[in-house]
């Protein structure tokens, strides 16, 4: 018998879910395991200044867990935090998870139809059923730049922060312009003397209706669960509406070209210097890579302490960043906001995966293109689940991971209604998937060819934007609900495939 029927690997947002997940449907046989000696994933991890989730805290939650004393309409990560643990806590997770059980490998046995999942410090668990849950955002870009290890001052990226590190009145010089720079850099602008910020590509900003909320109000959302529902329901319908422009792109360009002039006069009247304010607007389409909301960080240009520098870094030296134009800047601390491995190998999942042919799931990819079924399934690989596996993504992580999680277990509870040991998507349904992915992928904005000046995430060593879905987020809920788990095949342990 397995150690366990259940193992999850990472306690994230994902692997939390997936345990809530587990016990609403009387599945008492799990395990949790984290890398880490806390929860919380990309929470846990990323504390910088000003770092905050970037669409509503109505709809960046469970559906089922919308209740929360959220401070802001946009809720800082030290909340967000706080909210996964209070999940964990409520919903009886947190007595399943082990920590500092950093998982390396998992394997397959097609003898007992269970995986043997192998921890860093040699242990050895088996189950029957493995779902990785190890998020895109664990493992930090640290540019491979001339000179950066003979830098005198303190390097930190991002995802790592020093917080005993003082940069008041300190010269600072920040890489990266993506997601995290755009919150991080006003509030370093507010106390360095100086802020140098690198700059390879801008982003897409749009305004951040962003307000502070009153949890115990009269009027507090917390009060009407109707008014949770309408303005959870609206957050994703504006979602959805930019998703839909998005992956429609060639059949309806005009909205995104109107999409993209509003955005350009709404980020240009934000700075003050037209030089500056041209540099900062994208010349690529949006949507190549995530766009952002932000009332702070173009006006975070008009300082006096705050330079914007396009010309490429030459190299790194121990006074500061050369660029190529052979101009030095001197500081005393550079901050690293270069993102995330999300597509390479070793990333979503963080461990190999060997399935019932000895065939590693990193290099299977690498060698046929990024795909899943459903973005959970892989033929080859029974037993095995993603919960944000190729073309699965989304701008919201809550309602992509709910919806996978519902598939998800929806080829568990089924595997156990019939006494099966295996489930597995069949070649024919996954490949027929995939070929629809791929189609309706060629219509996104992600051919379009200003994307190829975005370097975005999204594209892997393929050129295939394989992280998102190109479909509306409401799709994946009729592709469930139609299909169900047909495209699966069940079998009891020795019964011929």
């Amino acid at each position: 018998m397995p150690t366990v029927d259940i193992l999850i690997v990472g306690a994230g947002i994902s692997g939390i879910g997936a345990g809530i997940e587990c016990l609403r449907r009387g599945h008492q046989s799990f395990l949790v395991l984290e890398a880490a000696s806390d929860l919380g994933g990309t929470w846990r991890d990323n504390t910088y200044p000003g770092v905050a989730v970037d669409i509503p805290s109505v709809s960046y939650c469970f559906a089922f867990e919308t209740d929360y004393a959220w401070s802001r309409e946009f809720a800082p990560g030290a909340e967000i935090q706080q909210y996964v643990t209070h999940c964990a806590d409520k919903y009886g997770v947190t007595a399943h998870i082990r920590y500092r059980s950093r998982v390396v490998r998992a394997q397959f046995d097609q003898a007992t139809d269970t995986w043997a999942t192998h921890l860093d410090d040699g242990t050895v668990v088996t189950s029957r059923y493995l779902i990785a849950a190890t998020g895109l955002f664990t493992h930090p870009i640290r540019p491979a730049i001339a000179g950066l290890d003979t830098f005198a001052g303190r390097v930190m990226h991002t995802s790592a922060w020093d917080h005993d590190h003082d940069l008041t009145r300190a010269r600072v010089a920040i890489i990266g312009t993506g997601a995290s720079a755009v919150q991080i850099v006003p509030a370093l602008a507010a106390q360095a003397a100086q802020l140098f910020v690198f700059q390879r590509t801008p982003i897409w900003i749009s305004p951040r209706f962003d307000r502070p909320l009153h949890p115990e109000g009269r009027w507090s959302p917390r009060r009407f669960a109707l008014v949770r529902k309408v303005l959870r329901a609206t957050s994703e319908f504006s979602i959805a509406c930019l998703t839909f422009s998005i992956a429609n792109y060639r059949t309806f360009p005009f909205v995104v070209h109107a999409l993209q002039r509003g955005l350009r006069a709404y980020m240009r009247r934000q700075v003050t210097d037209p030089a500056t304010a041209a540099q900062l607007v994208p010349a690529y389409g949006l949507g190549c890579k995530r766009p952002t909301t932000s009332n702070d960080y173009l006006p975070a240009f008009n300082r006096d302490n705050v330079q914007l520098v396009t010309q490429p870094i030459a190299r790194v030296c121990p006074e500061g960043i050369v660029t190529v134009d052979q101009r030095r800047f001197d500081v005393d601390t550079i901050v690293l906001a270069t993102g995330f491995q999300t597509t390479e190998p070793g990333t979503g999942p963080a461990f190999e995966v060997v399935g019932r042919e000895g065939v590693e799931l990193g290099r299977f990819w690498a060698a046929n293109r990024r795909q899943a079924y459903a973005g959970v399934s892989v033929p080859g690989f029974p037993n095995f689940f993603l919960t944000a596996g190729p073309y699965a993504g989304g701008f919201n992580w809550f309602a992509m991971l709910e919806a996978n999680l519902a598939h998800i277990f929806a080829c568990i509870d089924q595997a156990r209604a019939r006494g099966a040991t295996r489930v597995e998507v069949t070649a024919g349904a996954h490949d027929h998937y995939m070929q629809e992915m791929w189609r309706r992928a060629d219509g996104t904005v992600f051919k379009a060819g200003s994307c190829a000046t975005a370097h975005s995430y999204y594209l892997d060593r393929h050129g295939d934007a394989s992280l998102p879905l190109p479909h509306t987020p409401w799709w994946r809920v009729w592709h469930r609900r139609w299909h169900g788990t047909r495209g699966y095949r069940f079998q009891r342990l020795g019964q011929a495939a």
